[in-house]
């Protein structure tokens, strides 16, 4: 069991050890637009992702996806070009950082458009049930979503059509810059989703053991098309995007006093027996690692216009 879980807090440290090392190279202007950073939700993120088969799972995410794709096994390289606008990302560096997609590795697709990848996995459920191909629709999205009318329609007919679909909402209290408290009338978002006939269950982001447990509990009943909802707490360690002025996050956080699941999790792994400097080990082989294939991507080949000519042309040949 220990050597599970070491193995998932390497996949986290390097998930982070991405996300800080391509805010190094928006610093350094290396990365059209924003990004926005899935830090503090690591843990969980590939916990879903030890639940899920690639082979016949299909996940759907927010603009905040880097950590689900990577969690569900793409290649690093291509993720990080596609993020920089690099020819070899998975979409040749088109799509962006919001629009990653991986299907051969169980990830649909992210969305820039909150709350639009839920019914995407509705839709991925009734493929996989409708040709018994045995997978499941994940939705993974946040409470700022939990409001959008597409979402709750999706819910509703996940029921209604008994759906393989688990809905995968990370509660970090915030939507972009406002609260959940302010911005839903009722923030008991699992009652919520039980109103609509799923089977609704609550996971603490922090603990690893936990999050495994109930993600696998889920997924299991979800392969038996019964449509599950789970609310699991995450923290978000930075802005809505990086770069964010976080005026409007609590002053605990402000102080870099905000618990952080990574590190809970180490401690956890110390305290079951694993020594500190074998987790030292594998936190700086994954920094190592993931300093290395951002700057690889970062020397590559940029996508010019000929490239989205291309691609225009390529639409277009579908569509005539």
């Amino acid at each position: 069991m220990m050597e599970h879980s070491s193995k998932l807090f390497g996949k986290a440290c390097f998930i982070r050890a991405f996300e800080g090392a391509l805010a190094r190279a928006y610093d350094a202007g290396e990365v059209p637009g924003l990004v926005h950073l899935c830090t503090g939700a690591e843990v969980a993120e590939v916990a879903l992702a030890d639940a899920l088969d690639p082979a016949v799972d299909q996940v759907t995410g927010s603009h905040r996806s880097h950590g689900l794709v990577l969690a569900m096994g793409a290649d690093p390289l291509a993720v990080a070009k596609e993020i920089l606008g690099r020819i070899g990302g998975l979409s040749d560096g088109l799509a962006g950082t919001q629009h990653l997609i991986a299907p051969e590795n169980g990830f649909l697709t992210s969305n820039g458009i909150v709350g639009a990848q839920v019914p995407l996995a509705a839709g991925a459920a009734l493929t996989a049930k409708v040709k018994g191909a045995g997978g499941v629709g994940v939705a993974v999205f946040g409470d700022g979503a939990a409001n959008q009318g597409a979402v709750l329609e999706s819910m509703n007919l996940a029921v209604a059509l008994e759906l393989p679909v688990l809905f995968v909402m990370e509660n970090n209290g915030f939507g972009q810059s406002t609260a959940s408290t302010y911005a839903s009338g009722s923030t008991s978002f699992t009652q919520r989703a039980a109103s609509f006939g799923l089977v609704a269950m609550q996971a603490d982001g922090f603990n690893h053991i936990e999050s495994q447990q109930v993600f696998a509990q889920a997924v299991k009943k979800a392969r038996k098309n019964t449509p599950v909802f789970v609310e699991i707490s995450v923290p978000r360690l930075d802005g809505h995007y990086y770069g964010d002025d976080i005026s409007y996050m609590p002053e605990a956080h402000m102080k870099d006093t905000y618990d952080d699941p990574l590190h809970v999790m180490r401690q956890f792994l110390e305290e079951s027996g694993t020594s500190a400097s074998v987790l030292e080990s594998i936190m700086l082989k994954q920094q190592a690692r993931a300093v290395q294939v951002v700057a690889e991507a970062s020397s590559a080949i940029k996508t010019g216009p000929l490239e989205i000519k291309a691609w225009h042309q390529s639409l277009e040949a579908v569509r005539g």
